[in-house]
């Protein structure tokens, strides 16, 4: 007995093999169009990405450079030679991957409260505006345009009014120059003001490693504090880690003082001692542990 199969005429045939080649066709085609747009797509971000690095990078160098260094312009550039940035005005500047950068420097006003201001107000010596602008072209030919700005300050050595360097940060305690002297008084510990601005010393504190009491204390000629006054507590010597209010005791620009007496009651052979000193705008140095020689 014969199969029997479905008849299909020849046209039928004809047309499912130009379906089916029409298919393949269209997902090579959606293939191809996809692979090129994802090519496309991670050059344009790998493209993004080098604007965004040199534009930060710009800001970055401009955060290094002195302060003082940061001359106003509109057309800035910067070098790089190990390990300092430099900056030049004949901007704009070509880099590596055929973008360019300009960096800008601008004054910064602000009002009697030293409050940033962008309309009237008076120039701020210790503000800086910068900003950095990188520009590149990619690789369909369209222009753009990555811009990063942010505020420099001269917080660390001001000359205006709105920013007061703490005067904790302004002295400089030489702890080894400290020498025990008879065997009962601390002398010979230096500070130096390195500031621009006066600074005031207020409060002081020791601590020592055995059992004496502290009963006296000069800075330079000064007697700043002892049992009978001036400062406090009064009354008695003092144990270790008492804070001493002392007569406030001031000193100018680049001056150059020492601890001439601290007056101990007993022996103080190889005693490690901390020093705490509070000044009158509430900033406070706190040493690390050292031995004054015998």
């Amino acid at each position: 007995m014969k199969s029997l199969r479905p008849y299909l005429p020849l046209g039928s045939l004809l047309l499912e093999a130009v379906i089916t080649i029409g298919i393949a066709a269209a997902f090579m085609t959606a293939l191809v169009a996809f692979s090129v747009a994802t090519t496309r797509s991670s050059d344009r971000a790998l493209e993004i990405q080098q604007s965004l690095w040199n534009t930060a990078e710009g800001t970055e160098a401009l955060r290094a450079i002195a302060f003082a260094s940061l001359t106003d312009t509109q057309t800035g550039t910067l070098s790089f030679a190990a390990p300092t940035w430099t900056l030049g005005t004949s901007g704009p500047q070509t880099l590596a991957d055929g973008g360019t950068r300009i960096v800008k420097i601008e004054p910064v006003s602000r009002d009697a409260s030293c409050t940033v201001v962008t309309t009237g107000g008076t120039v701020d010596p210790d503000s800086k505006k910068i900003t950095s602008q990188t520009t590149w072209t990619d690789s369909a030919g369209r222009s753009h345009t990555s811009t990063a700005t942010s505020l420099r300050t001269n917080w660390q050595d001001p000359t205006g009014d709105c920013w007061v360097a703490e005067q904790a940060g302004q002295v400089n305690f030489a702890l080894d120059t400290a020498e025990f002297y008879g065997g009962k008084q601390l002398r010979s510990l230096s500070f130096t003001n390195t500031g621009t601005t006066t600074v005031t010393i207020d409060k002081i504190s020791f601590t020592w490693s055995n059992s004496a009491k502290l009963d006296q204390l000069f800075l330079d000629s000064s007697k700043v504090w002892s049992t009978t006054g001036p400062g406090t507590p009064l009354g008695a010597a003092v144990s270790s880690g008492t804070e001493l209010d002392i007569s406030n005791f001031t000193m100018t620009a680049g001056q150059v003082s020492e601890i001439t007496k601290a007056q101990f009651s007993k022996e103080m052979d190889d005693v490690t001692m901390t020093m705490t000193v509070t000044f009158a705008d509430g900033s406070v140095f706190t040493s690390a542990p050292f031995m004054p020689s015998d």
